[in-house]
């Protein structure tokens, strides 16, 4: 995993996570570095927020969406924008006509339409959980699915039914390759490039 690690702290740093985001309760929305460095990764919602310690290592892994914040030094904060699909920096606006980057939860206006939010898919409970990293998603006639590393050959119990817009609410940099995905096709993340690559089912 470190040959592509890209942040500018250690993978062993200690770092806060949100309970709520930890918990998949809420979706991972905000980044800030503190005075000493330390990393915080929040949910929306106001400051300040129940949190427990892990590693830099075990957040980049459970969400890949944070390798992207090669640049947030000591003291800076990152929002993710659903709009822009990215993270925009957490500034104050001082004109009072900027459109300031705000945590919040994804909603019905920045929805893709050709998604539909109820849908159920089928995601690997390690994934799921952080045990694993979120490698592939795969359509195939019976659906689609989210898997960590490995084939795709995976039984009914390693998998868990979950609606598209929570997953996507766990993993946002998902949305993008869930609109692009076909049947028969595969998407996988590349963690050199922090993007998906398609593939043909075999």
């Amino acid at each position: 995993m470190n040959t592509h690690w890209k942040l500018n702290a250690p993978p062993e740093s200690e770092v806060h996570v949100d309970a709520d985001v930890l918990a998949m309760r809420a979706p991972l929305v905000r980044v800030h570095r503190d005075d000493t460095g330390t990393w915080s990764f929040d949910g929306p919602g106001k400051e300040p927020r129940p949190s427990k310690k892990t590693l830099l290592s075990a957040v980049v892994g459970a969400w890949p969406h944070v390798a992207a914040l090669t640049d947030l030094g000591t003291g800076a904060a990152a929002v993710w924008s659903w709009k822009q699909h990215g993270w925009a920096s957490e500034f104050e606006c001082q004109c009072g006509s900027c459109d300031q980057p705000v945590a919040s939860d994804i909603d019905r206006r920045s929805w893709p339409e050709e998604l539909q939010p109820h849908t159920i898919l089928s995601v690997e409970q390690a994934a799921l959980s952080g045990q694993t990293a979120l490698t592939d998603i795969v359509s195939t006639p019976g659906g689609t699915a989210l898997l960590g590393p490995g084939d795709h050959r995976r039984t009914a119990d390693l998998m868990t039914p979950v609606a598209l817009a929570n997953v996507i609410r766990r993993w946002p940099h998902t949305m993008q390759a869930l609109r692009m995905l076909k049947e028969g096709r595969g998407m996988r993340w590349n963690p050199e490039g922090l993007n998906w690559h398609e593939y043909v089912l075999a």
